[in-house]
């Protein structure tokens, strides 16, 4: 059945021409694939769905398809691999004129293709699909097929900075400004996103929705005109290159931690904005369940305690005391203050304090660890 179509391909693609082509040309364009290249975290990758057909259709018309690696650190490598069918898959045999024969050697170059595209791990441990981009100019009159787990680790769309917490139009923003986005006016790309595996946890809901908006976002940006996504099953990949992670975000209903601080009587309970609240928000992800994680902190704190409340971000943008960090953190802390209410602790008992980007829990002003809303008070025990 599979030969039949393939054969059916080659009918429509024209009658295959008697020539040789000579060696070293290269055939027209059928279309591009850019792919990340292979690491431990990363799914193996799979020629099916859209892609499939686009790289049979390639070999059907005697065209070639544009292999673009990018490696860990944004590097790009690049060819085109003609995909015309021909008599015994060598490069400088006659194209095969009986049909049945022309889509069985389309297949067997489909499988070769999806070798290479498999089986030399990254230079470089991680992803930069994003850098790699910018790096390359794509023919966007032909299908783009994107290969990746999209889980960049390098900036400027480093997952682990995001955090799942910058909003995606102020990161799109930031790097229209900058002029970084890559040039893809007119593409229409089929983002194929691998799965997670090897040491890379699985995203959960949100976090898929989050990836997904940064990138339909960034590729409609750069001037795709249609931006589709395919999420093929897991399959393990077969790199032993270990490459950095990308932190998950916990679920809402995760107990809110009561520790002790270097002052003997100091408690704190800190929520981590991407677990509890929606991206550059203050709005909580689940209510309930974040009323039900806050109860132990608030069991902690004496009836006549009192508490602050403390919002905070981390720095991406330059300068301290950010108008827009400071409201943003300013209305987290009151979102958890109202919470703590709701269990018992008396308002004029709350102090809330918005400090956006300045005065934050961890050094590194970039952490993301600092998108959080602290809780801070003195235990009567």
């Amino acid at each position: 059945m599979v030969i039949g179509l393939l054969a059916a391909i080659v009918a429509v693609g024209g009658a295959i021409v008697a020539a040789r082509r000579d060696k070293g040309v290269v055939p027209p364009l059928g279309g591009t694939i850019v792919f990340s290249a292979p690491t431990a975290n990363q799914g193996a990758v799979r020629i099916d769905g859209v892609a499939r057909g686009m790289v049979e259709q390639a070999g059907a018309a005697h065209q070639g398809v544009r292999l673009v690696r990018v490696e860990g650190d944004g590097a790009i490598s690049s060819r085109v691999v003609d995909m015309t069918p021909r008599l015994d898959g060598k490069p400088d045999g006659e194209p095969l004129k009986v049909r049945e024969r022309a889509a069985e050697e389309i297949a067997r170059s489909v499988s070769r293709l999806e070798v290479e595209l498999n089986e030399k791990s990254s230079l470089v441990g991680g992803e930069a699909l994003f850098a790699g981009l910018s790096r390359v100019r794509i023919d966007t009159s032909r299908p783009v097929i994107v290969f990746s787990a999209g889980l960049d680790t390098a900036d400027p769309v480093d997952f682990r900075k995001l955090a799942f917490d910058v909003a995606p139009a102020g990161l799109i923003k930031d790097l229209k400004a900058a002029g970084e986005l890559p040039a893809l006016t007119g593409a229409v790309i089929t983002f194929v996103v691998l799965a997670q595996v090897g040491r890379q946890e699985a995203l959960r809901r949100p976090q898929v929705v989050y990836r997904e908006s940064v990138w339909s976002g960034l590729l409609r940006a750069a001037g795709a005109s249609t931006v589709k996504f395919e999420y093929p099953d897991a399959v393990p990949s077969s790199s032993r290159l270990v490459a950095p992670t990308v932190a998950v975000p916990r679920a809402p209903d995760t107990p809110v931690a009561v520790k002790k601080t270097g002052k003997t009587r100091e408690r704190t309970c800190t929520l981590s904005a991407a677990t509890y609240f929606a991206p550059d928000k203050a709005v909580l992800l689940d209510r309930q369940a974040t009323l039900r994680a806050l109860g132990p902190c608030a069991r902690s704190i004496g009836a006549t305690t009192q508490v602050s409340v403390e919002g905070h971000t981390s720095s991406t943008a330059k300068r301290p005391n950010n108008p827009v960090a400071i409201k943003l953190s300013t209305q987290r802390a009151q979102v958890v203050a109202g919470l703590l209410v709701e269990l018992g602790v008396a308002r004029n008992r709350i102090d809330v304090k918005g400090y956006g980007n300045a005065r934050q829990p961890f050094p590194d002003p970039s952490d993301p660890r600092n998108r959080c809303v602290v809780v801070r008070f003195n235990s009567t025990r």
